[in-house]
């Protein structure tokens, strides 16, 4: 009996979707920590709704303790989660361009969140699934990839 990689070709590319989909939510957090300042690429909708949950844990833990800490009502924004806040601010506005270019989308798109309505298309934009088209955000080892797979099939 032959093993698995000898009886099944796996390319690139789909080794690149398994490698991202094996990842867990914690892995997916301090990917968005690794890649803070970085603005070029994708990020799939799991490693953006991964990272944004436990952000959303984290400042809420920092508000609970600055609560408990300070004496401060539910409505009040705690010094802790202040902090928090602005140090995640970069790496998440990093992690919300690289997941609009996995939909196919331009970075500056996360300026709609500005204006009460353009909320609606971008949390439309980080549900769809990743494009599975080359476009100008893709890296070369993922364009590789897609290519290889297109070769292949």
């Amino acid at each position: 009996m032959q093993p698995i990689e000898q009886s099944y070709h796996v390319t690139k590319a789909e080794r690149f979707k398994m490698e991202s989909s094996n990842k867990r939510i914690l892995e997916h957090y301090i990917d968005m920590w690794s890649r803070g300042r970085d603005f070029r690429g994708r990020s799939t909708r799991a490693a953006y709704w991964s990272a944004s949950i436990v952000n959303l844990l984290v400042s809420l833990i920092l508000g609970a303790i600055s609560a408990a800490i300070w004496n401060l009502d539910s409505n009040d924004l705690g010094p802790l989660e202040a902090i928090y806040s602005l140090v995640a601010l970069v790496p998440m506005i990093a992690l919300g361009v690289r997941r609009l270019h996995d939909v196919g989308r331009s970075g500056k798109w996360l300026w709609l969140s500005f204006t009460g309505v353009g909320i609606i298309p971008l949390i439309w934009w980080s549900l769809k699934p990743s494009s599975t088209e080359l476009n100008i955000w893709d890296s070369p080892t993922i364009r590789d990839a897609k290519e290889a797979m297109t070769v292949v099939s």
